[in-house]
């Protein structure tokens, strides 16, 4: 046994310990005693539903023993990432039986109990205390009330956290019906650049990465076993491509941080912050340069725009020209470049750190075409791209269909909103500049908040309906693209629903009942199921060769029983005339890298990272997610500002020191983490902590680094930029 192995074993036995004995926490995952076999005492069973702790929603089965969920696994009949769950399923027990969930009644804001983290209440208690129990009829009235008021309807504004798929489909169906274009997805904060990227080159947005079939896998910024989506597949494909195979694939991360992805890599580049763009442009220079480029797909029939792309890579990024400006050696990237190249099928994949800055669309545009240059484009582990299930068409709903907002969009509809109705969402926590959207938020005129538990969000709330967790509630999954091939999940209640909560289905159902019969949203709810069980079973009917009894049982629906995945499809796939390589106007941006606030010569880039264990539903407040938080650093309970030793030398900061981060907008507090994973010159701090309304578990726990992220936005896409922001560190 490795030392690395017998550390996480430990780590992974210190939480199962500390969760089960030392917290208070309620016994949700104690095995059955022989006594409990006696006739007429256990009653057991299991049920197939599906995960919702970030966007990849795997398959998963649930053990019920007496009523109560006490163990979460992957589901066998999943192929996506055949049967396996990451660690953030298990801890769906704990999503389940938060003690902090919304069990009681719908809740009403009290009359002159300000809003905001600001002005309103400074705790999780006080803020309890400012609101009063009301019935479901009456919230319900209320709210309806209040959007037959509404002077527009594009008045209303509606927030989506993560929700699962037929969840979103109800939710754009109201947005539709009501006539309302201001929908803003908080999962496009992170991804908006980089599928902006994409599509400018295929015009699709249902293209995923075939990682267990690649020979190369060049990660600019991507964590890919860490927090990069699909997680549970890619954690999955990773143990096939570097321990189950014969011809083991080669992985070089160029990342300012020692990421764990890093960590089980061949190799670690530690770049410049923002440099990934100019890097891709380089290793393209080097690629045609020595004509390793694939001819069969890069020529006139597939694509575009090529001859304009070869001579700004040839002319403008040399290896030698982006050597300084990268902070990398002009002969690792020639040597990159041509074992890319000859390695197929190889991948270069973009993450949220190469993409999420001003010009992060172009970037990942740049990064996309490594992908096209050496034939990887629907290619057997290369880009494969996944049609959506043929789901039962509902009945039509006139005007038309709402597009998914950019956070910069959002800025100038949030404030001029008369109503704003949050489903499962935590804005506030996900965005830079929190201060800006505190402000924003607490001057809402009217804030309708749906959740399953407290967090920041409901301190703007005027109304808070308590929402089943997924554990508890119908829905369907679609799955991210990856395999080129579909798969339905399904998600069923396991257990009783837990206090007076309701799905998040069944409130949309139920407002829209509470319409006139003529009204557009009423009508659009009708037909469809009339139901959450209902809209479920209605809209999965038409899946082939899928009974309902077969799908509540298996829990999934995969489309590869049904066809074989064909690849080079290119007389019908790309949306775009051609693959379009675009104009020298567009890639020479790649260039222009901005950053914003302090401009001293000791001040830090600052950048952010999402652990594993960083759960993607807007709360922290889960013991075993914190036990084993940091699972580079083997340490729970907080984040860190991770500095390297050199930075740490010029500040005369020491591992442990506590030391202020502070931007143009806001300072944190935060411990310092000193040592070699991460570049000079940088400051990392992981997100999922700072939080302060969520419960014992999250609150006053590390700090959030978007509080001192300065606002600024992706040019062509609109989404926040996360990397570009400069900071002073120094002891507190």
């Amino acid at each position: 046994m490795s030392r690395r192995t017998f550390l996480g074993i430990s780590a992974g036995a210190a939480a199962a310990v500390t969760a089960s004995y030392a917290i208070k926490w309620p016994q949700i995952g104690s095995a059955p005693t022989p006594e409990d076999y006696e006739e007429g005492v256990l009653a057991e069973k299991r049920v197939a539903t599906s995960c919702l702790n970030c966007p990849t929603r795997c398959a998963v089965n649930v053990r019920v023993v007496n009523g109560k969920a006490v163990r979460i696994v992957g589901n066998p009949k999943s192929t996506y990432s055949e049967g396996k769950a990451c660690p953030r399923s298990h801890v769906g027990l704990q999503v389940l039986y938060n003690p902090e969930r919304f069990t009681k009644k719908p809740l009403k804001r009290k009359e002159g109990v300000p809003k905001g983290r600001e002005a309103g209440p400074k705790s999780l208690e006080s803020l309890k205390e400012s609101f009063a129990e009301i019935e479901w009829s009456e919230a319900l009235g209320e709210i309806s009330e209040k959007l037959r008021e509404i002077s527009a309807p594009d008045k209303l504004l509606l927030l989506q956290g993560l929700n699962s798929t037929s969840n979103e489909d109800l939710i754009r169906r109201f947005a539709k019906a009501y006539k309302t274009p201001h929908l803003l997805s908080e999962e496009a904060l992170e991804v908006a650049a980089d599928n902006k990227g994409k599509q400018m080159a295929d015009g699709r947005d249902n293209g995923g990465y075939d990682l267990g079939n690649a020979n190369y896998i060049l990660a600019f910024s991507a964590n890919i076993v860490e927090s990069e989506r699909p997680l549970a597949r890619n954690l999955r494909m990773w143990g096939k491509i570097r321990r189950e195979r014969p011809n083991r694939a080669k992985v070089v991360v160029l990342d300012p941080r020692y990421s764990v992805t890093a960590a089980k890599a061949d190799e670690w580049v530690p770049i410049k912050p923002c440099t990934e763009g100019i890097l891709a442009m380089a290793i393209a220079h080097e690629i045609i340069k020595e004509d390793l480029y694939d001819k069969d797909f890069v020529n006139d029939t597939w694509t575009s725009g090529f001859a304009e792309y070869k001579a700004l890579a040839l002319d403008e990024f040399s290896p030698d020209t982006v050597a300084a400006r990268a902070d990398v050696p002009a002969a690792v990237i020639r040597r990159i470049a041509k074992e890319f190249a000859q390695s197929k099928p190889a991948i270069a994949w973009s993450g949220t750190g190469a993409t999420s800055w001003p010009y992060g669309a172009n970037a990942s545009h740049a990064i996309f075409l490594l992908n096209a240059l050496v034939g990887s484009i629907d290619a057997k582990g290369g880009i494969v791209y996944q049609d959506p299930p043929q789901y039962k068409d509902m009945p039509d709903v006139p005007g038309t269909d709402p597009e998914v907002l950019s956070l910069r969009a959002a800025e100038g509809e949030i404030s001029s909103a008369e109503a704003v109705i949050g489903f499962n969402s935590n804005l506030v926590m996900c965005v830079p500049e929190t201060s800006t959207w505190d402000a924003f938020l607490a001057a809402l005129p009217y804030y309708v908040h749906i959740g399953p538990s407290w967090n920041e969000m409901a301190r703007y709330a005027d109304i808070v309906l308590p929402a089943c967790t997924y554990l508890e509630e119908w829905a369907y999954e679609t799955s991210l693209p990856g395999s080129g091939l579909a798969e339905v999940r399904i998600k069923q209640p396991v257990v009783e629903r837990i206090g007076d909560s309701k799905p998040v289905a069944e409130i949309l159902f139920e407002l829209a009942n509470r319409f006139n019969a003529d009204h557009e949203v009423r009508k659009a709810f009708q037909g469809i199921g009339d139901s959450p069980e209902g809209f479920v079973k209605e809209r999965t009917k038409s899946l082939t060769n899928l009974s309902w009894d077969d799908f509540t049982q298996n829990g999934v629906w995969r489309q590869e029983d049904h066809k074989d995945y064909t690849y080079r499809k290119y007389d019908q796939l790309f949306q775009t005339e051609r693959f379009r390589f675009r104009d020298k106007a567009f890639l020479g941006k790649v260039y222009n890298i901005e950053f914003k606030g302090n401009s001293s010569e000791d001040a830090l880039t600052l950048i952010t990272y999402h652990p594993v264990l960083d759960m993607r539903s807007g709360n922290q407040n889960y013991p075993w997610a914190q036990e084993i938080f940091l699972v580079m650093h083997g340490y729970g309970w907080d984040n860190f500002a991770e500095i390297n030793t050199q930075t740490a030398d010029n500040l005369r900061i020491k591992d442990g020191d506590k030391v202020w981060v502070e931007s143009d907008v806001d300072r944190i507090k935060a411990k310092a983490r000193v040592f070699e994973g991460i570049r000079p010159g940088v400051v990392a701090i992981a997100c999922g902590q700072g939080h302060y309304a969520c419960g014992e578990w999250a609150d006053g726990i590390g700090v959030n680094p978007n509080r001192i992220m300065i606002l600024n936005y992706d040019e062509e896409s609109g989404q926040p930029c996360f990397f570009n922001t400069r900071v002073k560190v120094y002891k507190a």
